[in-house]
């Protein structure tokens, strides 16, 4: 069972007031570190997809906290494991990764830091005329004044760049589209209310689909559409303004009141605004919170004087004159009413409970991990237990304090299953993470890896529900099927009802572009196709090391267990383990070749007085590089950051994630990053990604 709930109270508040924690340990799990490698980079491509959510659509993959803690145990995991991330979710701005657009940002627009109570007391022991202003579950966007007219309105997008969404913001609550008579930008939330959300949902279930989960989602799906079905529901409150930059930021927040806009502090009861220091005001709006009609799950301390604002400067990705305080996560009881199973891309058993829906601070929670047997047999949790279901800093929903005093006579304590639920076979169980290991049954996870854009075949179109489709009519069984499909069966896949009951599917258009999306695919290079197997031990690094190393196919099918052993990093355990499953996979293996997938090309061996390769130290050894910041704008700019990274190991060297005292040269976007200046530090060589385009080119390295 989870330990009770711990308080901890900042100096100054009452025991029992708002400031009360609950510690949320997750038994049977460490939070620090993944129990494998499969598991981080499922962690990865979760956040991953989660950044470019956020921004970008109205389903709520997981809420800032969840995000900040799955990036937390990612971070914890890479110290701890010694591996060099080949993401930029450490890089990004904010929720990260979720892509730019074609309005660049004056100055980037960076979230704020979230550095838990005790910072949050001290910053505020340190600036006690600091100013607090509501955290509301909005979406960021910038807007553009010239000569008082709005001209242009722009998402955060990923900081440095961000979608034009200019025409959809017209007319919006609290944002004036003339004002004053100046050039100057405003920054502010765009947000729902709770009656407009209330609107908003009404409009969505008459058109046949779910509610929005939250206020913040609501507004990312509204944004999206632009067929005006949504006008008039949305709010703005402005939190910034360069109209002024001399002005302190509360005489600029009233200017910005006079001129008709609503600011993020105007929306403070009096009770918060009349508070003597900034705990104060922030134990004030906790205990107002549930009053006002808009979701906000934190209060922002700003400091107010341009000078020390001034003084105290800028990070790489947040202000240093801000912080961030998140309220304790609301609980709210609610009943299991079914243990629910599924088995994921690696075999995994993972055990969810299905819940009566309950709201939790905003969204509707519907269903909660479970972890693992170990957890759920020492928690004692049964179908029919009332229990606390809470979104605190875990990363997807959770429940816990089952209720043992309201159960009937009837409630029986939960079994776990003795065989695999799909394949009838045995559990691995020599760890806590049971794991079936008959193929067919990660099919589905196995198949949206291998068409991912991160680490896969980067087929566009072919993730979730379509390759489910796929896997259910028995068209793919792993991912050499994908090229054998044709336009007609997948035009014909069913994916649902229509909103008149008929049968909705994929159609002939969608189908052409994925099937000229497979056709593209059969040209990515070995070390994709290698991940794309989904095999253990063989993710974007150890695929890319595996395909310089032995350069075909056929070359990696035939090594050893010590030839494999000696790849950097492998070692004789990820070495048996990759002999074994590429031995299992040789019949996919074969039906990729047969299909015409890229299978690599033999390494030849340098010519008499060749050129080194463009990214080899004097020695003939790789070049460490690393990359950080945004390369967009810059001849790197179509690739991705894994494009990055086979770049330059292609080039010859050696992508790595972290600045040591063995790189040999960063690539920097973001002069003033922690990179940056440890790089300097330490003598490093920097570039800028022009540079190292330009360098790359012309063999001057």
């Amino acid at each position: 069972m989870s330990p009770a709930p711990q308080n901890r109270q900042p100096s100054g508040v009452p025991v029992g007031g708002q400031f009360a924690a609950t510690n949320h340990a997750e038994p049977g799990i460490g939070l620090a570190t993944f129990g494998s490698e499969e598991e981080y980079q499922a962690a990865v491509t979760t956040a991953l997809s989660a950044a470019k959510a956020y921004e970008t659509t109205d389903v709520e993959e997981m809420n800032d906290a969840e995000f900040d803690r799955l990036l937390a145990k990612i971070a914890s995991h890479e110290a701890a494991n010694g591996i060099e991330p080949e993401h930029d979710l450490h890089d990004t701005i904010g929720h990260g990764g979720a892509g730019g657009g074609d309005v660049e940002h004056a100055t980037p627009m960076k979230s704020l830091e979230k550095p838990g109570e005790d910072a949050v007391i001290e910053f505020a022991a340190k600036h006690p005329k600091a100013v607090i202003e509501p955290k509301i579950d909005g979406l960021a966007i910038s807007v553009r004044y010239e000569n008082g007219k709005m001209v242009r309105a722009a998402r955060r997008g990923d900081g440095y760049t961000g979608e034009d969404v200019t025409d959809r913001v017209r007319g919006v609550d609290g944002l004036p589209e003339m004002a004053g008579d100046g050039d100057y930008e405003v920054r502010g939330e765009l947000y729902l209310n709770d009656e407009n959300k209330a609107k908003a949902n009404a409009i969505r279930q008459a058109a046949g689909k779910a509610p929005f989960a939250n206020a913040r989602n609501g507004v990312a799906g509204m944004l999206n559409k632009q067929d005006g079905s949504y006008a008039g529901l949305f709010s703005f409150a402005a939190y910034s303004t360069t109209i002024d930059e001399k002005a302190d930021h509360l005489d600029s927040m009233q200017q910005l009141e006079g001129m008709g806009f609503t600011t993020a502090r105007s929306l403070l009861p009096q009770s918060v605004l009349d508070a003597e220091d900034p705990m104060a005001a922030i134990a004030a709006l906790g205990a107002e919170r549930k009053g006002l009609n808009f979701l906000m799950d934190g209060a922002v301390l700003k400091v107010n004087t341009a000078a020390e604002r001034a003084e105290l400067g800028e990070g790489s990705r947040a202000p240093k004159w801000a912080v961030a305080y998140k309220y304790p996560a609301v609980e709210e009881p609610t009943v299991i009413e079914d243990i629910e199973y599924n088995i994921g891309k690696t075999g995994r058993l993972s055990i969810r409970a299905r819940l009566t829906p309950v709201e939790v601070d905003g969204s509707v929670v519907e269903y909660a991990s479970l972890h693992n047997v170990g957890h759920l047999q020492a928690a004692d949790m049964r179908i029919g237990d009332t229990v606390s279901a809470y979104k605190a800093n875990d990363i997807i929903p959770q429940v816990h304090l089952p209720r043992a005093d309201l159960r009937d006579e009837s409630s029986q304590p939960w079994q776990p299953p003795s065989v695999c639920p799909q394949c009838s076979e045995p559990f691995d169980k020599s760890t806590e993470l049971w794991r079936c290991h008959t193929p067919e049954c990660s099919v589905s996870g196995r198949i949206s890896y291998a068409a991912s854009r991160d680490a896969g075949l980067d087929i566009e179109g072919l993730g979730g529900s379509i390759g489910d489709a796929l896997i259910e009519k028995d068209l793919v069984k792993d991912v050499s099927d994908l090229f054998y499909l044709g336009e007609d069966q997948l035009a014909e896949v069913e994916l649902g009802e229509t909103s008149t009951g008929g049968t909705r599917t994929l159609g002939q258009k969608n189908a052409a572009k994925i099937m000229a999306e497979i056709e593209k695919a059969k040209s990515q290079p070995l070390n994709r196709v290698i991940t794309a197997l989904s095999m253990r031990f063989t993710g974007r690094t150890f695929g890319r090391r595996l395909a310089a190393e032995f350069g075909t196919m056929e070359a990696l099918q035939a090594a050893t267990v010590s030839q494999l052993a000696n790849v950097e990093g492998i070692g004789q355990k990820k070495a048996e383990v990759i002999h074994e499953q590429l031995k299992k996979n040789a019949p996919v293996i074969a039906k990729l070749r047969e299909a015409g997938v890229n299978m690599g090309a033999p390494k030849a061996a340098p010519a008499a007085g060749a050129k080194a390769p463009k990214l080899t130290k004097p020695d003939g050894k790789p070049m460490n590089v690393v990359v950080t910041g945004s390369v967009k704008g810059s001849p790197l700019g179509s690739l991705s950051r894994s494009g990055v990274q086979e770049l330059i190991e292609a080039k010859g060297g050696k992508a790595s994630g972290s600045v040591s005292k063995t790189t040999d040269l960063l690539v920097c976007g973001e002069p003033g990053s922690s990179k940056f200046l440890k790089a300097q530090e330490l003598g490093i060589r920097i570039v800028t990604p022009d540079e190292f385009a330009q360098m790359v080119e012309d063999g001057e390295v």
